[in-house]
């Protein structure tokens, strides 16, 4: 009985994954690669300030491609360390008029300014590519 559910068990299994996963034929011939891989930093909170008061926050995520898949390990080691220079460059943004009022008013310069964050922690060429996406609003509380 044993024996004939693990042979059910792995027929099932292979069956979910040759639907989940497309035929590599299919992929050759759509021309997909595998993606470079990828970190996401913990979304900063950045304040929204209005006359001198808190108004409300909103939040930005950050997500850096690696270049070489090698690096990811150290890079990953290395995540408190990119929230903080995330966290420096969205307050740099607030101070040079990049981010106004929440929203980012200059998303190249804050790109850069990450990239250079990044150029410091890791040397040159290590992340590839920076996807910056605003999450969410809260308001203050009064």
């Amino acid at each position: 009985m044993r024996r004939v559910l693990a042979v059910l068990h792995a027929s099932l299994l292979a069956g979910a994954l040759a639907i989940l996963a497309p035929a590599p034929t299919a992929l050759a011939a759509e021309g997909a690669t595998a993606l470079p891989p990828s970190v996401r930093i913990k979304p900063v909170m950045v304040p929204v300030v209005t006359r001198g008061q808190i108004e409300k926050y909103t939040q930005i995520e950050v997500m850096l491609e690696i270049a070489n898949a090698t690096r990811l390990g150290e890079v990953q080691l290395a995540m408190p360390r990119l929230h903080d220079a995330a966290l420096r460059a969205v307050y740099t943004g607030i101070e040079e008029g990049w981010i106004v009022r929440g929203n980012i008013a200059n998303i190249p310069a804050l790109r850069r300014k990450i990239d250079e964050e990044s150029v410091k922690l890791f040397g040159k060429d290590v992340v590839s590519r920076i996807l910056i996406t605003p999450l969410a609003r809260q308001s203050s509380f009064p």
